[in-house]
Order: structure tokens, then C-alpha cells, then sequence
């Protein structure tokens, strides 16, 4: 049994129009026993190595060696070994018990982040991060930008073929943008409408036009909106998704369960140590605790109060703070929340630090903006803005006329969602602000799709660029931005961080946009909380990712 605690996230630089390098030192392992994790640092972990060629704005294959020149990083109990000479399994089964009830496995149609868990495994992306955040190729083997910023141009991966054996090529990357774009249903399409056009320069080359310059591009290709499915299978994704990544899906029960099984064809087979994956969705996570250790289950997440007891009964808890933060997210189109004011007040009233140690047991640290410690977004300033003061709230409450404000927070129906809900709603009640709990099953259907209810107490995982997640949440063409609400000053910002196009531009803009992020109070950031991720001794390779989205590259099982 091994306790680990890693507070650092690491720190990425945008790197001539939206090129990341990898971080050093910012995501180290830092392991031990100790009973209280150490606080985070309030400032950047370092300069970052360059893996990009700055001078002609384009990403290598060979950039990375650590990665041998491909995506995705080796377990380093393998290192690089035949699974059966390493110890490791071929014919292992991994079984895998997740949070959230999965309803598709279509990646344009999956409406939140947290199915990336369950889509990666089967979609490959043009672009791939690490778990570090470091850009690496993935079906693009490297791009580079015009010099007037307006054509992404992206060189594909060769002999690449999906599940159902169509090639991979230049077609199939239109096809799928331009689904993205297009798809009533989309949930990609705010995320691809970057681009006005997608040309086949040849059968591995794809020219991508932009709008407007945007450094965000290549990451936004990292995320869904770069998965690439076989276009001849579009219309069964939802239930027999087809791919190009480390698995295909032999069985699929919506909000239930899926089963893996290996892809033999899969471009990079050192990553794939295991025969087979099954994933089981718990939404109770001592539920999942008690599955770990009966034997049910080979790895989970677990919420704080389950750590102590896991480690207690010999079972490796990895914990480690990320990109992913816990909100108060407001549809700043409703009455009240219109007001700044009455934002600023609720900021006011939240009490972070309590959350953080009542519900986490000091397993999170308090966010007072969307960015932590060592993201390029943060800025220390800001964390000072919003300090725990009820009487300043109820102050702003008045001037605004809401003395008696009254809203709904719409929840997922999960014991710990609720319990937060429910923090959340007691301390505004101290301030005179009504908050009605409603329980949905899938809250980015409910809150961002159905734009039903005010407020919703949710998990944002990471992006790797912290200009996606201001895209989503806050401009006024976001996804999961219910009301589509922004602010002259927000957009102003935004629109300068997409248009950088040097390190110290990109750098001075991101520190604007969370300014005004955090003055304009869009958001009421709760808490960032350690991803703990808890596993047996016979699972090798099974990391936290800096994004709070694993991936399961070079997971194994000892024999």
C-alpha cells in the first residue's frame, strides 16, 4: 500500500499560436505518508522545456523523446518490455468503477467532459495531451500555423485504420469537423466553430481555415471536438462506437456499464497492456470503495471521506490536485444574477475554506477563481478579491434590490453532489438567499442543454488551455454557458488571449481574461479537489492527469 499526494499542477505555456511545452517539476510525485498534504504553491513551478519549434509555429513528432516520439507516456514499471517479460498480463481484464452515468458514446454528442474517461480509450484525437499537459501528436503527427495565424495545417498519421478497418485519412478528419460543426445535436459545435473550413490538401494533409487567428486551435483538438470516429459508422456511435484508438466496445449499457477489448491494429501498441477494459458506472463512492476492496473492482475513484479507510485496508491512493474545480455556475441571464452585484454578493458568502476541509478533509484547496496555483490562467492577486465576508455580501444584496433573492441549484442526484448542495445552500442562507435543491440524473442535459434552472453546483474538469475553459463557460458562444451571457470586458479579454501570438503576449492576456473573469464575477469557483484515485497492487501504469481526465495509456495488470 502506498499513500501518494501531489500538489502541484503543471505549469503549460502557449507557445506561438496555441503550442504547449511540456512542464518541469510541476507535476512531480512527491510521495510519503504524511497526514496533511502540503500547501500549494502560489506560484508557477517553473519554466517549461520547449517541445515545439517557436521560430516556425509548428509541433514535431520528435519533439518529445521521452515519449520515443509518440504520444502518450510509458508506465514506468514496463519501461517499454513485452507485457509478459515485464510481469505484466496480456490477458488481464482491467475493471475500472467511474462517478457519472454515461449516456453516449458518441463524441459529438457528449455533452460534458467527464465522458472522455470512457471515450478516449475507443477515439483518438488529432492532438493528444499528457498527463503532464504536455501537447503531444496523436492522429497529427505534427501542424503548424500561416504566418498570418488563419490555416492550421496538420500532417496525419500513416497505416492508422479504424475498428470497422476503414482507413484513416484526410476525408475522415473533414468528415468529422464538419459533423461537429453541423450535428443538430452537437455539443462540439461552439468548440469547432473556430474554423470556416476544413480543405484535403492530400490524403494525409488537412488545411483547417480559422475565422481569425486563435492560439487555442490545436488544444481544442485535444478535447472532443478533435476525436475522429470512421465516418462510415456515424450513425451508431451513440450505442457501437467505432474509432481508431487502444479498444474498441464490445457491450454498452447507457448509464450502466461498457466492455473493452483490445484493439490488435492500434498504431501505438506499447500503450495497450491489457487484454481488455470493463468500466461500471458507481455513483455512491463508498459503493465503489466497498467494490475496491471486495475484489470487484481493480481501480476507482474515491471521494475524500473514503481515502483514510482504503489506505487502512492496503489498498494505493494516488492524490493529487488538477485543472478540475467544483462551482456555483449561474445562468447570468436570470433575474438577479443578472446584476453584478448580486454575483459578487454570492462570492461573498461562500465560506471556501470550510467546504474544502469539511467535505474534503483537506483534500482540496479553495478556488477563488477558475485557474489554480501553477495554471497559466492564475493570477495571485485574484485570490484575495472574494474573501469569506457575509456582511459585504448582504451590503451588495441591498444595493441590488435582492434582499429576499430566491433561486434554484440544480444538482446530480449523487449523495455527495447533494451534501455539497446543501453546504452551499446553508451558507446563503445566511446572507437571506433562498436556494432550492433539484435533483436531475444529468446535469449538463438539464442545466447547459435544457437551460432549466438557475444554478447548478458542478464539476468543470481540466482543459488544457485555460482559453477553452473560458470559451465554454464564459463568452457569449459558449456550450456550457446555459444563457450565452458575457460582458464587454470578458470578451474584450478573451478575444486578446485567442489573438496571442508570442509567449509574452499570450501570457500578459491570459492574466487580463482572469481579471475580468473574476471582477465581472462570472463564476462562483468553489474548491479544486485532489483527484484520488485508488487501485491494487496488481495495477501498473494507473496515473492522475493534470486535465482530471485519465486515459488508461499503459495501464497494465501484473500477472
Amino acid at each position: 500500500m502506498k499513500r501518494t499526494i501531489r500538489n502541484g499542477v503543471a505549469v503549460l505555456a502557449v507557445i506561438s499560436l496555441g503550442l504547449t511545452a511540456a512542464a518541469c517539476g510541476g507535476d512531480d510525485d512527491a510521495t510519503g505518508d504524511a497526514d496533511e498534504p502540503a500547501a500549494a504553491s502560489d506560484e508557477p513551478a517553473g519554466e517549461p522545456e520547449e517541445s515545439a519549434d517557436e521560430s516556425s509555429g509548428s509541433v514535431d513528432e520528435s519533439a518529445d523523446d521521452s515519449a520515443g516520439g509518440e504520444p502518450g507516456d510509458e508506465p514506468e514499471a514496463t519501461d517499454g518490455e513485452d507485457p509478459a517479460s515485464s510481469g505484466l498480463d496480456p490477458d488481464a481484464i482491467f475493471r475500472f468503477g467511474d462517478t457519472l452515468p454515461i449516456t453516449t458514446l458518441d463524441p459529438h454528442k457528449a455533452t460534458g467532459a467527464g465522458y472522455n474517461v470512457w471515450l478516449f480509450p475507443v477515439y483518438d484525437r488529432l492532438v493528444h495531451v499528457g498527463p503532464d499537459g504536455t501537447t503531444q501528436p496523436g492522429l497529427a503527427t505534427d501542424w503548424q500555423f500561416s504566418d498570418d495565424g488563419l490555416t492550421l495545417t496538420m500532417s496525419l498519421r500513416e497505416g492508422v485504420t479504424f475498428h470497422d478497418g476503414t482507413p484513416f485519412d484526410a476525408e475522415a478528419v473533414k468528415a468529422n469537423i464538419e459533423r461537429g460543426q453541423t450535428l443538430e445535436t452537437s455539443a462540439v459545435s461552439a468548440d469547432l466553430s473556430i474554423f470556416t473550413s476544413v480543405e484535403v490538401v492530400d490524403p494525409l494533409t488537412v488545411a483547417l481555415t480559422l475565422a481569425a487567428p486563435n492560439s487555442t486551435a490545436p488544444l481544442v483538438l485535444s478535447e472532443r471536438a478533435g476525436a475522429i470516429a470512421s465516418p462510415a459508422a456515424f450513425d451508431t456511435l451513440d450505442l457501437q462506437p467505432v474509432g481508431a484508438g487502444m479498444f474498441t466496445v464490445t457491450a454498452f449499457e447507457p448509464s450502466v456499464s461498457a466492455t473493452f477489448a483490445r484493439y490488435d491494429g492500434y498504431w501505438d501498441p506499447d500503450v495497450v497492456q491489457v487484454a481488455g477494459m470493463e468500466f461500471t458506472t458507481i455513483a455512491d463512492s463508498l459503493q465503489r470503495a466497498n467494490a475496491l476492496k471486495s475484489g470487484e473492482l481493480d481501480a476507482t475513484l474515491l471521494d475524500a471521506p473514503q481515502v483514510s479507510d482504503a489506505q487502512s485496508a492496503g489498498l494505493n491512493v494516488d492524490s493529487a490536485s488538477n485543472y478540475l474545480f467544483f462551482h456555483l455556475q449561474m445562468n447570468r441571464t436570470r433575474a438577479g444574477l443578472d446584476d453584478v452585484r448580486v454575483r459578487q454578493a454570492l462570492n461573498y458568502a461562500i465560506d471556501r475554506e470550510a467546504l474544502a476541509e469539511g467535505l474534503f478533509f483537506g483534500l482540496a484547496d479553495p478556488a477563488y477563481q477558475p485557474y489554480p496555483a501553477g495554471s497559466p490562467g492564475y493570477v495571485q492577486a485574484m485570490d484575495a478579491v472574494y474573501s469569506y465576508d457575509p456582511d459585504r455580501a448582504m451590503e451588495l444584496l441591498a444595493e441590488a434590490g435582492q434582499e429576499d433573492l430566491t433561486f434554484e441549484i440544480v444538482t446530480l442526484n449523487i449523495p455527495s453532489y447533494v451534501q455539497l448542495a446543501e453546504a452551499v445552500q446553508g451558507q446563503l442562507a445566511a446572507v437571506g438567499v433562498t436556494a432550492e435543491i433539484v435533483e436531475t440524473t444529468n446535469v449538463s442535459q438539464t442545466f447547459y442543454v435544457d437551460a432549466t434552472g438557475d444554478t447548478t453546483v458542478i464539476q468543470w474538469t481540466g482543459r488544457p488551455d485555460p482559453a477553452i475553459t473560458a470559451q465554454q463557460l464564459y463568452t457569449d458562444g459558449g456550450f456550457s454557458n446555459p444563457g450565452r451571457h458575457s460582458t464587454p470586458e470578458v470578451m474584450a479579454a478573451y478575444n486578446e488571449v485567442v489573438a496571442a501570438t508570442d509567449d509574452a503576449a499570450r501570457a500578459a492576456a491570459d492574466q487580463k481574461l482572469t481579471t475580468a473573469l473574476v471582477e465581472q464575477a462570472m463564476d462562483v469557483p468553489l474548491y479544486f479537489p485532489f483527484a484520488n484515485l485508488a487501485y491494487t497492487d496488481q495495477v501498473v501504469g494507473f496515473q492522475n492527469w493534470v486535465t482530471g481526465k485519465m486515459e488508461f495509456r499503459g495501464v497494465g495488470m501484473t500477472e
